[in-house]
């Protein structure tokens, strides 16, 4: 089951460093609030809102789902397709897999194929949904059917009420975010504390600097930063094109703080310098550095990780801790990364898509995914504390995925699904670290390029 899921974890990955533009769902804010106190959709008690649709409540109705996500039938009916037949036999589910040239959103669309629900991760889902034109502002029906919004962790409603401009396009279904994986090993072997939830950034480039060590023939290094998230997720809810202006935001000083404080701090150490070189070919350190040569002792990773390498896993010693925070931001970690599920205009049975989602953010159906990993969307604290009570990894901090509060989703400007803003700060980034031009130069150099872009952009 992994290899079908790997596909999807690789296409992720490659997204969120291609979808800063046309594909990230952003909003902003300042730091997380508690979860709102708004009044349930439908005003009725807790128990009617969180009521799981009976099955076999209604007639047959057939629901087609699809995602750009690339990921198979397989792995499609193991996350949602098996339970959702469970629960509902008289509905045919089906599943188109995006198939590059062959099954992409154009073509369906261009050939009067019917998308019931689309889901995609929170980079992509305006891409799809709003630029393909399928987007169904699903309020009324979320009040109809009793779906209470204030059992969602904010961040995740506040996104999805921005990206709609009110309106709600997409329900989030799973979450996502970044944690601190660790090879206790490496620790051992040099003498180093592990890291601990609650690390400031200095905190944790302490014991990284400690663990940048040339031995026996390799060269260890402590961390390397996730440099796609560090940009599009970052805890100051930094934009990539501010919405008012449609100017790149690469010109504020926040961003050069940013850099230095996740980046720089680590990459300008020599032996880091030299692992780069050695093991990359002078580009930033990744997940293989982890956990195939096992020089890399701590690596920002999802949820997902566990899941898709459990063999490779297995075989190390390691755990996971909460992603460090910035002194003048404390508990505040990254943003969040949500799936929303969407049900589109073309739907035919609208009614039963949104029995569907219902049971997809049920406590029922969210309890069961977060006991095998998965990160639930509901401000739930027991729902929380199962995550991966009935994974292979049962013993590990898995707490470490909500010790910190997320940061409320950067600001997203309707250019940003039209312009690739995050390629020209990685693509800078790599120059800097290889001496081609200093920080300033760089940010200055992003800038331009990606107003270029806005302005080529708005002209069609």
């Amino acid at each position: 089951m992994k290899k079908v899921w790997l596909a999807g974890f690789i296409f992720v990955c490659m997204l969120v460093a291609a979808c800063s533009s046309g594909t990230s769902v952003d909003v902003g804010g300042g730091e997380a609030e508690p979860p709102a106190q708004e009044p349930a959709a439908t005003g009725g008690q807790k128990e009617a809102e969180t009521e799981t649709p009976a099955a076999g409540d209604d007639g047959p109705a057939e629901l087609v789902f699809y995602s750009t996500s690339k990921d198979s039938e397989e792995a499609f009916n193991e996350r949602y397709g098996d339970a959702i037949r469970e629960q509902f036999p008289n509905y045919t589910i089906k599943y188109i897999q995006r198939v590059p040239e062959s099954t992409d959103l154009e073509q369906l669309i261009a050939s009067g194929q019917r998308i019931d629900i689309l889901w995609d991760s929170l980079g992509s889902f305006p891409g799809s949904m709003i630029n393909h034109d399928l987007k169904f502002d699903m309020s009324e029906l979320l009040e109809k059917h009793g779906v209470d919004l204030s059992r969602f962790e904010p961040t995740l409603i506040d996104a999805a009420k921005q990206l709609g401009g009110g309106a709600i396009y997409g329900l989030p279904v799973e979450n996502s975010t970044k944690v601190i994986f660790y090879n206790k090993d490496i620790f051992d072997k040099f003498g180093v504390d592990y890291p601990t939830d609650g690390m400031t950034w200095e905190q944790l480039h302490e014991l990284a600097n400690r663990l940048n060590v040339e031995s026996d023939g390799a060269v260890y290094t402590g961390f390397s930063p996730p440099v796609n998230s560090m940009v599009l997720q970052n805890s100051y809810s930094m934009p990539l094109i501010d919405p008012e202006t449609q100017r790149s935001t690469y010109g504020d000083e926040m961003w050069k703080k940013i850099i230095e404080t996740e980046l720089l701090s680590t990459a300008n150490n020599p032996t880091v310098k030299k692992a780069m070189q050695q093991y990359r070919k002078g580009n930033f350190q990744n997940l293989d550095q982890f956990y195939k040569d096992k020089v890399l002792a701590m690596w920002p990773e999802g949820q997902l990780l566990p899941i898709l390498f459990d063999e490779e896993l297995s075989q190390m010693n390691w755990d996971m801790v909460a992603m460090p925070t910035y002194s003048d931001k404390p508990g505040i970690g990254y943003q969040s990364y949500p799936i929303f599920f969407g049900i589109t205009n073309q739907a035919e049975n609208k009614d039963a898509a949104m029995k569907v989602l219902k049971f997809l953010v049920s406590d029922e159906f969210q309890l069961a995914h977060s006991k095998k990993g998965n990160m639930t969307s509901l401000a739930n604290e027991e729902i929380m504390k199962a995550m991966g009570s009935e994974s292979a990894f049962k013993d590990k901090n898995y707490g470490a995925f909500f010790y910190n509060k997320f940061a409320p989703v950067r600001p997203l400007s309707e250019v940003d699904t039209k312009v690739n803003a995050l390629s020209p700060m990685t693509n800078m980034l790599r120059g800097v670290i290889n001496g081609e031009y200093d920080i300033n130069t760089g940010l200055r150099m992003a800038e331009e390029e990606v107003n270029k872009a806005i302005d080529e952009a708005l002209k069609k």
